[in-house]
C-alpha cells in the first residue's frame, strides 16, 4: 500500500445525513476508502449500523408523508434547488469525485 506524504491527510467521516442534518454515527465499524489508481487510503468512514438505519428509515417515512403529496411543480422546484446547490459547489465536488 502506498504511504501518505506529509502534505496529504486522510479524511475521516463519522456522520450520516439523516432527517436534514449531519448526525454522528451510532455505528462503530470503520472502513478505509482506497484510491484504486495507487492503493492509497484517502479516507476512513464510519459505517452505519442498525440504529442509524432505523433513524434514516423513520426520517424517510416522515418525509414521505408530505413529499408524497407534493405536486409535480413542487418536486421540480426541489430538484432545481438541489441542482443549484450542487452546481455552486462543483469546484469542491469535482476533485473529490475524481479522486474517489
Amino acid at each position: 500500500m502506498a504511504t501518505m506524504t506529509e502534505k496529504e491527510t486522510i479524511k475521516t467521516l463519522t456522520t450520516h445525513y439523516i432527517d436534514g442534518a449531519f448526525v454522528e454515527s451510532h455505528g462503530r465499524e470503520v472502513m478505509d476508502i482506497v484510491k484504486p489508481t495507487n492503493g492509497q487510503v484517502i479516507a476512513r468512514v464510519t459505517l452505519a449500523d442498525e440504529e442509524d438505519a432505523r433513524r434514516a428509515i423513520a426520517a424517510a417515512r416522515r418525509a414521505f408523508a408530505s413529499f408524497g403529496r407534493a405536486t409535480k411543480e413542487d418536486r421540480a422546484r426541489i430538484l432545481r434547488r438541489l441542482h443549484e446547490v450542487v452546481s455552486a459547489r462543483i469546484d469542491n465536488l469535482t476533485p473529490a469525485m475524481v479522486e474517489e
